[in-house]
């Protein structure tokens, strides 16, 4: 085998192991990469956790998988379900389970508590490993509604206790299991009895050994079907034929985005492509439009000074919408901040991460103070280094001081209602990230003080990660490197770092100065349409069109070629307009809308253009797409216009007025008698005879400058100021050198 060729199937290989192995996948020969699992006839084995159950975007994730299973021989619930339990997870549950089509087992390894207790007398068959247990499914007390006196707060948590026993009850004996065990594993005052044996005493919530489970009564086991060393051996005892495929709803997940989003499989990544590239085309002169973020994942840095910019934050902007507009496999932000801009970060949290449809992960490495932290909980994972820490995201003034009373309430509550709302969305706990931004909130996770009232809430690692509550604090786990977090999440894709491109820096200095270069191009364009020859406006007019086109271009705005033919012709209509058809006002008026149009659509950004052409979540109103341009090439032109009245009244009067024409544009036509009535240039050193006090007519219409006919002579000349139609009777007067002022006779 070439050396190439073993590098890229190992290689391959590698992605593939990464993907099955992290995720908990078997991955079959005959299943090639980037292709879904047929699930049809398998016997599909799923490891279920706490959080599989409670957190409501897992949950999505599970039934997404079972609705995929629905053709499987059968399904195998592999559960270790430990902590506490809601009524919303028990119904979730009791509602979904059901709804299952192929035939069920539950392998009780080693635990079926709370809503996994639900699962395991939700499906056909129960087996138990030798250290299992099963049971204690009564519903945690959260607090009554402050609202409600005890007693009726009583009345209510009895009356939710009710109505899940009956729907458990119900369940139970759908699948042929004891009815009178799962009300006992609910209601703490039911009394579970076999002949004289008490079971489960008033009082108490039932929990069984497996032992216990299994224990014969009236020869029939109370509970469960037996006792298997693992998963394989309950697949034999229930001679299941099978393929076996092992799966969680995570990985499952997972596996399914890396399908949808990589534009091929695996085999063929490079060694840069598995140990992380850089941005490609990333030479001075390159662009991000140049760069493909297809399939890739992407790595975004955030570091102390890039939270401060605005210019910062549009590039980043740019990039997440970019990465959806791509089909990115996924983001990954490497945080190390000590803070930053408030409105910014909100609006980045609630616009551009809010609603990514690819993965979102943050990397605390070490640092998400303040603002860092805000975005970290927009994303959908965290993960920390050994030694890091996140929080403390009180809103203080650009001097790090404190800002009045009345504002500083506002601002909190709108910080803390942003924090509230994107943590839900991301399946994060709301209260934590309130205690980021609020002092005053106290957190109590099962009795453990996450957060006192009084002081700013700041996590390490080890706290981030505590797992309360059968659930992450915050963060998912501890990492040491992007690369652990790309193998641990099971990403598939080439790694890509993200920095601003080499033209990107001056790309933000030419839009920061687009006005000006508006204003000097068109006034520069026009001047130059009305002088003799070509001089200074047109030079000025060439660098800042020329500027304004390659500054925008650079910085991914729709500037382009094609725009900057539509300008050309713009002012090449407006040049017909001036000397050829004069006063036919059709062609002025389309070359002004096409100058105008191309400098306007050249400023618009070709991302949030996209975004909103195909209507992506998130995207802009048309309003705020094009309104900016709209609104500089308005005062542009403004601008330019007061340039141009100004320019006509004092220009020509000042010693500038005379070197705005280059001397090598104006033709000997054009030539000056001298004293000896000999012809001489403009250029001579001869003393050119005064023309003062002359009359004649306008040869060509004086846009100011033109030609005029004195008696046998055609001259160069500019009106005093003013417009004059081709025609009309002239006066000179004055005349310095080759510069002949005129006026209307």
């Amino acid at each position: 085998m070439p050396a190439s060729t073993a590098t890229r199937f190992r290689l391959g290989l590698f992605a593939a192991m990464m993907v099955a192995g992290v995720a908990g996948l078997s991955l079959s020969e005959d299943e090639p990469a980037g292709k879904a699992p047929e699930l049809e006839g398998r016997v599909v084995v799923i490891r279920l956790d706490h959080e599989d159950l409670a957190d409501g975007r897992r949950f999505k994730h599970l039934k997404d998988l079972l609705a995929e299973s629905a053709k499987a021989e059968a399904i195998v619930f592999d559960l270790n379900v430990t902590g506490d339990s809601d009524l919303e997870t028990h119904r979730r549950l009791l509602e979904e389970v059901p709804k299952i089509a192929p035939k069920t087992y539950a392998f009780v390894n080693p635990s079926a508590l709370v809503a996994g207790a639900m699962l395991a007398v939700g499906s056909d068959a129960i087996y138990f490993s030798p250290a299992g247990v099963i049971g204690g499914s009564g519903l945690s007390v959260r607090g009554g509604d402050s609202e409600l006196s005890e007693e009726a707060f009583k009345r209510d948590y009895a009356q939710q206790i009710s109505v899940l026993e009956a729907r458990a009850r119900s369940l139970a004996k759908l699948k042929g299991h004891d009815s009178e065990v799962v009300k006992a594993f609910i209601d703490s005052e039911f009394e579970l009895k076999r002949g004289d044996e008490v079971i489960s005493p008033r009082g108490e919530i039932l929990t069984l050994t497996a032992d216990e489970a299994l224990r014969e009564y009236d020869g029939k086991p109370l509970l469960g079907k037996g006792i298997v060393d693992s998963v394989d051996a309950l697949i034999a005892a229930e001679k299941l034929k099978g393929e076996r495929f092992d799966t969680s709803p995570e990985a499952f997940y997972r596996e399914q985005r890396a399908i949808e989003l990589a534009p091929s499989g695996t085999a063929d990544l490079t060694e840069t492509e598995v140990e992380g590239a850089t941005q490609s085309g990333d030479g001075l002169f390159s662009r991000r439009d140049d760069v493909s973020y297809a399939g890739k994942i992407l790595v975004l840095p955030i570091r102390q000074e890039d939270l401060m910019m605005p210019a910062r934050f549009e590039f980043m902007e740019r990039a997440i919408k970019k990465a959806a507009l791509d089909k990115a496999s996924a983001l990954i932000i490497d945080m190390n901040t000590p803070g930053g801009a408030a409105w910014n970060t909100a609006e980045l949290m609630m616009k551009s991460l809010a609603d990514t449809p690819y993965p979102t992960i943050t990397f605390v490495n070490p640092n998400a103070v303040s603002a860092g932290s805000l975005i970290a909980i927009a994303t959908d994972t965290i993960y920390m280094y050994p030694a890091s820490n996140i929080g403390s995201a009180l809103v203080v003034s650009g001097t790090g001081m404190d800002i009045g009373e009345n504002m500083q309430q506002k601002v909190d509550q709108m910080m803390i209602s942003t924090a509230r709302n994107v943590a839900e969305l991301k399946g994060h706990n709301p209260d934590v990230a309130e205690a980021f931004v609020n002092k005053e909130k106290e957190v109590v996770i099962e009795g453990v003080t996450v957060s006192e009232a009084g002081t700013v809430l700041n996590l390490n690692a080890n706290e981030a990660t505590e797992i309360l509550d059968g659930r992450p604090v915050l963060a998912k786990g501890i990492a040491r490197s992007i690369e652990e977090i790309i193998e641990r999440e099971g990403l598939v894709g080439e790694r890509l770092d993200l920095e601003p491109l080499g033209m990107e820096a001056f790309a933000q200095w030419v839009q920061r100065f687009s006005l000006l270069l508006i204003v000097l191009g068109i006034a520069g364009a026009y001047t130059e349409l009305q002088a003799p020859g070509f001089g200074v406006p047109g030079v000025i007019s060439l660098l800042s069109f020329g500027l304004f086109f390659f500054g925008n271009y650079a910085a991914g705005n729709l500037a382009g070629y094609e725009l900057a033919v539509l300008l050309v012709i713009g002012l090449l209509l407006i040049g017909v307009e001036i000397f050829i058809l004069p006063g036919t006002v059709i062609p002025g008026v389309v070359g002004a809308v096409l100058v105008l149009s191309s400098i306007g659509m050249a400023m618009v950004d070709r991302v949030d253009f996209e975004y909103t052409w195909k209507g992506l979540p998130g995207a802009e109103t048309w309003g705020a797409v094009l309104g900016g341009a709209v609104t500089t090439v308005s005062i542009g032109l403004i601008g330019a216009v007061a340039l141009i009245l100004l320019a006509m009244r004092f220009l020509p009067e000042s010693k500038a007025g005379s070197w705005m024409i280059l001397k090598e544009a104006i033709a000997g036509g054009a030539s000056i008698p001298s004293e000896d009535g000999t012809p001489s240039s403009a250029g001579s050193a001869a003393t050119p005879k005064s023309y003062v006090g002359l009359t004649g007519e306008a040869a060509t219409d004086l846009r100011p400058a033109g030609k005029g006919r004195f008696g046998d002579r055609h001259l160069d000349i500019i009106s005093d100021g003013e417009f004059i139609d081709k025609g009309t009777p002239l006066k000179i007067v004055k005349h310095e050198g080759s510069r002949i002022v005129v006026v209307k006779a």
